[in-house]
């Protein structure tokens, strides 16, 4: 997560502090806020009951009112439908208790989440007009309920609806609609919670009525508490009725809410209380069965009853927790277990969860992945789901694009509800997956702060400070701080997946602050960097007071700046070992170090200017430096003498990322700037000679032992073309020859037909594998033994560039200790800690594995596991994907009498035949072509090199096979140009 200081205007701060004599941090607050005049800044601060407008400024209130008005007057009785959040049941009770104190005769109803849904049941309009009920008042709901609507009015009754959510294209033909989202609303404030509607229309009866303000304002209390509830904007109009209402309820005579508030400890509540703490167990009532409960505790008069209402709601509040716990991990299993987790939007489904916490679920996923996420239930072939955003995605509007998927959709830009047929999820999936890619809807973290503060700082002085700001909430948010080299005296971490974290930090004058985060998606066992240097953190946090004294509300840390060099190192490590196929390169661009390279490149530069042809016989890292540093002057294709040695050039080189370079052969015929390929390719005409500016015959000499007719031929083809002939061996020549050799220093234990084994005594240990596919099956076995295995990470060819750079370094560095690698990684094995143990598992295609795995600075121990067996599967793979020229000539002559004509066919058919369709399809085009398989041709080189360099690995003493790799002698080897 980013942090990001925002930038203060110190001379307007300090001279709004002045006129206004208030703390230069409130001013600063205030500033960066945008309240930038005097007059401005202290309307903010000193918000009045001036600051509401008139309530008949609203679309319809009048008639609103009319209505309620004849209501009384002629004795009809009024039935309030309200919704079963804390917004509707706060809403529902402030229109009983002022409707039933002044005249009218009123009953109320209040449907259930699970049975119900949201919205006015025509079916209860019934029920209700049957009673005898002739006027509809909604609160909280009702401006998407037109069937509803248009039966009551059907029936005979007034309807009046009032809401606060955004209105679609038309709104209900009811005799009043007051709903500040209304399109024709000329209102100037729009972002009342549906309690703050209500509130508006009893102000506006209460006007009609001669009532005084303070009897009106005798419900502030829980408008304000259905207002914070709600996360509506707490800014204009909103702000008196939360701070004026927050007043009343911390002198309430509302028993059932003072129960509630003794049972939480709260005894001077703030508006975090209630978002936090009180409004969750307000809503777990109607979340698990019915808001009923919640709406009698707040309107009962009666001890007894408050007391087993408020034990009843801290009930199903921690029954909440269970059952939206148990679905989280059922989530994140569902997730970590499949591809759920590289999706655009997360899409989880479980049977018959619980639909009251889909969107708590949805939310926790949220945080958890940095993704908008939908969570399922399913019940009967039908899912109920909720849906939560990131912030920059509007969830609603890229859902509404897939409308025809789902059943019924609605919602705002951050949370969605909907139902959706079963069978329509996955093509839901499918179809979201091509349209928008794998991190299109990924947001970066960021976290805006808005002032740094000493440790020491946090005291009586910024509680007071922050104090003129309060209530914070949505639009008013709590001010965030940035605190610095905190010495840490106690830390835990708890919670599901040890999201969350408590610690007691210090400062450097010996004061000590507690702080609690929630949500922080950092494990003291998981992050390294915390559990080895735990010193100094910097924090950034929010300062709330908790009756003894300030305490941080903890957002994110890092480690302090002096162990940042430290701390991102193994960062790095923590996020690898965690979702490597994550990782982003902008959060490693510091990594990026050049000198390995510069340095080998100050050997190797010279020959550029040599006169050609010459053979360059030097170690491995200088052979692919001069590579490297030819790549980087111009154009350069390097021939091998077979695919093998092609391979290991290409994967050895590709360590360090050059642009443009591409392997070429008999299947991979399509090349970029630079090429490593094979003789074939080039004797058959398929690579064009003068598209290159340097041309490398690497281990040449070894292609005249094998072919020395291709070889002859390579000659011939090349011309007089310049070029230049590079070999990790020694052998005599009639061209000149330049040697750059460095010393490589190693030991070598001979495992073969041992069992392989991960246990090991040293600090350093590489497993390595020749089949890199080997390498990250191998990986995740591994690094679920966590403790054992925590600072592990593999390398391979397949990894992002950045990444392969960052291990690099890091390995350099003596950060990472434990690898797991493929072969051919231009010596990486060996820049380990002097000692350390390298051991190659399977069976390899070259001793230039071997060579390479030993080729860096430092002194390692090359142990051999590998066996017969292994060898035999890398002979067999071989002869799989090199077929023999009968079986493959039959099979393309048979693809020609079937005449095969689809790709489904043509699948079946290379199964049938037992090639693999690349190299089949190849086959039939080389032979449409030109009657001429190159396949075959490669095997004859291939199968040859196996035989008479690779298996000399398997049986050779461990002195043969030491020489081979150090001495790299070829004495009965003359390269004749």
């Amino acid at each position: 997560m980013k942090w990001e200081l925002k930038k203060i205007n110190t001379e307007l701060s300090e001279k709004l502090a002045e006129e206004l004599d208030i703390p230069l941090l409130t001013a600063q607050l205030l500033v960066s806020r945008g309240y930038l005049t005097p007059k401005d800044a202290y309307k903010f601060i000193n918000p009045s009951k001036d600051d509401l407008r008139s309530p008949f400024l609203l679309k319809d209130m009048d008639k609103a009112v009319k209505y309620l008005l004849l209501a009384r007057e002629k004795g009809y009785p009024v039935f309030v439908y309200g919704d079963y959040d804390v917004d509707g049941i706060t809403g529902t009770a402030t229109l009983v208790s002022f409707l039933s104190k002044y005249g009218w005769k009123v009953d109320y109803y209040i449907p259930n989440r699970l049975d119900e849904g949201y919205g006015i049941q025509p079916e209860i309009v019934e029920r209700f007009y049957k009673n005898g009920f002739r006027v509809l008042l909604s609160v909280d709901c009702g401006i998407t309920s037109f069937e509803a609507v248009e039966r009551a009015k059907e029936l005979g009754m007034y309807v009046i609806i009032t809401d606060h959510h955004t209105i679609k294209d038309e709104i209900p033909k009811a005799h009043a609609v007051v709903d500040p989202k209304r399109e024709d609303e000329m209102y100037p404030f729009r972002d009342f919670a549906g309690v703050g509607v209500a509130y508006k229309l009893i102000s506006a009866l209460g006007q009609k009525l001669n009532l005084k303000d303070e009897e009106i304002n005798e419900v502030l209390d829980i408008v304000a508490l259905g207002t914070i509830a709600d996360m509506v904007d707490l800014v204009d109009e909103n702000r008196y009725i939360v701070k004026e209402g927050l007043k009343k309820l911390n002198e309430t005579d509302r028993i059932g809410l003072v129960q509630l508030m003794k049972k939480l400890n709260i005894t001077n509540i703030t508006s975090q209380d209630i978002g936090y703490r009180l409004a969750p167990k307000l809503n777990a009532a109607g979340r698990l069965y019915s808001a009923e409960d919640a709406y009698k505790l707040i309107t009962t008069n009666n001890l007894s009853s408050a007391e087993q209402l408020a034990e009843i709601l801290m009930g199903y509040n921690f029954t909440r927790q269970e059952i939206e716990n148990k679905i989280f991990k059922e989530a994140v299993n569902k997730i970590e277990s499949s591809k759920i987790k590289d999706l655009p939007i997360l899409i989880v489904a479980g049977e018959k969860w619980h639909a009251g916490v889909l969107g708590i679920v949805a939310t926790k996923l949220v945080q958890r992945y940095n993704k908008p996420s939908l969570v399922v239930s399913l019940e009967e072939g039908i899912g109920r789901g909720s849906g939560r955003s990131v912030d920059g995605v509007d969830i609603l509007e890229v859902l509404s694009k897939f409308s025809e998927y789902f059943e019924e959709i609605g919602g705002h830009p951050m949370a969605v509800g909907f139902s959706i047929r079963q069978e329509k999820i996955n093509e839901l999936i499918d179809v979201i997956s091509k349209k928008f890619g794998d991190s299109h809807f990924e947001v970066d973290s960021k976290l805006e702060v808005d002032a740094v503060l000493d440790l020491d700082d946090v005291g009586d002085n910024v509680i007071k400070a922050l104090s003129y700001l309060e209530p914070f909430g949505h639009g008013n948010p709590e001010p965030v701080f940035l605190i610095k080299n905190n010495l840490v005296e106690r830390i835990r971490f708890f919670g599901n997946f040890g999201a969350n974290v408590r610690m007691v930090l210090k400062s450097k004058n010996k004061n000590t602050v507690e702080g609690i985060g929630f949500g922080l998606k950092k494990n003291y066992y998981d992050i390294p960097a915390i559990h080895a240097v735990l010193t100094s953190l910097d924090i950034v946090a929010n300062i709330r007071q908790n009756g003894v004294g300030p305490f941080l509300n903890i957002l994110d840390f890092k480690i302090s700046s002096e162990y940042e060099e430290d701390y991102k190192d193994k960062y790095f490590i923590y996020s690898f070992t965690n979702d490597w196929k994550s990782q982003k390169g902008d959060e490693f661009r510091d990594f990026w170090d050049s000198s390995e390279l510069s340095q080998r490149y100050e050997r190797i530069e010279k020959y550029l200017f040599k006169e050609k042809p010459f053979v360059l016989q030097s170690d491995l890292l200088t052979r692919n430096a001069f590579l490297l540093y030819l790549m980087n002057k111009g154009r350069t294709l390097v021939i091998n003498p077979t695919n093998i040695e092609a391979l290991h050039v290409y994967e050895s080189l590709s360590r360090h990322s050059p642009d443009g370079i591409t392997f070429v052969n008999s299947l991979n015929r399509n090349y970029s700037k630079h090429v490593i390929t094979n003789p074939i390719m080039i004797t058959e005409g398929k690579i064009p000679l003068d598209d290159f500016d340097f041309i490398i015959l690497n281990e040449i000499q070894i292609l005249s032992s094998l072919s020395y007719e291709l070889y002859e031929k390579l000659l011939k083809k090349l011309g007089e073309k310049d070029f230049v002939v590079t070999s990790l061996y020694k052998f005599e020549s009639n061209i000149p020859i330049f040697y750059e050799e460095k010393k490589i220093n190693f030991g070598l234990e001979d495992k073969r037909n041992s069992k392989k084994t991960i246990e090991h005594e040293i600090n350093s240990i590489a497993f390595l594998f020749s089949n890199y596919s080997y390498v990250t099956k191998f990986y995740e076995k591994l690094i679920s033994r966590r403790y054992e295995f925590k600072d592990l990470v593999f390398y391979s060819p397949i990894l992002k560039p950045f990444q392969k750079c960052v291990i690099s370094s890091l390995i350099k560095k003596g950060r990472i200790k434990k690898l797991v690698s493929s072969t051919n990684s231009d010596g990486l094995p060996s820049m380990l800690e002097n000692g350390a143990e390298v051991r190659i598992f399977d069976f390899p295609l070259s001793i230039k594995e071997l060579i390479d795995a030993v080729s860096g600075d430092s002194y390692v121990i090359l142990q051999l596991y590998y066996n017969s067996e292994d060898a035999l599967k890398r002979k067999n793979h071989l002869l799989k994907i090199f077929p023999d020229k009968k079986r493959l000539e039959e099979a393309v002559l048979r693809f020609y009498d079937l005449k095969i004509d689809n790709k489904n066919k043509f699948i079946d058919f290379s199964k049938d035949v037992n090639i693999s369709p690349k190299v089949l399809k190849h086959a039939i085009l080389d032979y449409k072509n030109d009657k001429k398989i190159l396949r075959i041709l490669e095997r004859e080189l291939e199968l040859s090199y196996f035989e008479k360099y690779t298996m000399t690995l398997l049986n050779a003493s461990i002195k043969d096979i030491y020489k081979m790799i150090e001495e790299r002698e070829m004495y009965d080897v003359y390269l004749n140009i």
